[in-house]
């Protein structure tokens, strides 16, 4: 009878275990600046990634509007839960409709 209660407590202790949600979980942060937007990717309540300008571009370009930053985010998040690299191309960004300039050097 004991014995069957300790088998009983150790795979409920297992599943419990299993169920667990995991701390990995990652959240956005929308950044508002002077001049527009930049984000952050939060991970058990520290930053993870601080981005305040456009990856990709050359210069500091911010966000115009703050569901342009959201996007470009959530693809982040979706690359880091994917085990790829969160590199951001300017191919990427042009698919997720980012406004920026090009700046033009003389």
């Amino acid at each position: 009878m004991i014995r069957s209660f300790w088998k009983l407590l150790l795979v409920l202790g297992l599943i419990s275990i299993a169920c667990q949600k995991k701390s990995n979980q990652l959240d956005i942060k929308i950044i508002k600046q002077k001049t527009g937007y930049g984000y952050q990717i939060i991970k058990d309540k520290k930053t993870f990634i601080n981005q305040p300008y456009i990856p990709a571009i050359p210069g500091e370009q911010v966000f115009k509007d703050s569901l342009q930053a959201r996007r470009t985010a959530d693809l982040v998040i979706r690359k880091i839960g994917n085990s790829s690299f969160p590199r951001i191309s300017v191919n990427e960004l042009d698919s997720m409709k980012i406004e920026y300039e090009i700046q033009k050097f003389q």
